[in-house]
């Protein structure tokens, strides 16, 4: 740009491109994130049956909508849930995600 001052209208149109590549900018950081932290397995997991060790049994509350969704998606729902928490706990393992700890000084 040459050295005299923007009009009004250049100033206003300089703002809005400031503004319209940081939202680009945030857009291509979420996406980046997505890409990097959903494996690509995960797209489909529908399709798998885990074969897992021993199950335990456990009585546990999720919320309302989760298990309706996970529901909705048909016979072996809870094999799904299983792997997704799975995935969870080898990411924390793994540091691939960090956690705070709960005070006990044991990692989840």
């Amino acid at each position: 740009m040459d050295e005299r001052k923007r009009t009004t209208r250049e100033a206003r149109s300089h703002a809005e491109l400031l503004a319209e590549l940081e939202a680009m900018e945030a857009r291509h950081r979420e996406w980046s994130l997505k890409r990097r932290t959903i494996p690509d397995e995960w797209y489909r997991l529908h399709e798998q049956t885990p074969c897992a060790p021993k199950k335990t049994r456990l009585t546990a509350a999720f919320d309302a909508d989760v298990v309706r969704w996970y529901r909705g998606l048909g016979r072996g729902y809870q094999a799904r849930m299983n792997a997704v928490l799975r995935a969870y706990m080898l990411a924390v393992v793994a540091r691939e995600i960090d956690v705070e700890r709960d005070g006990s000084g044991q990692q989840p």
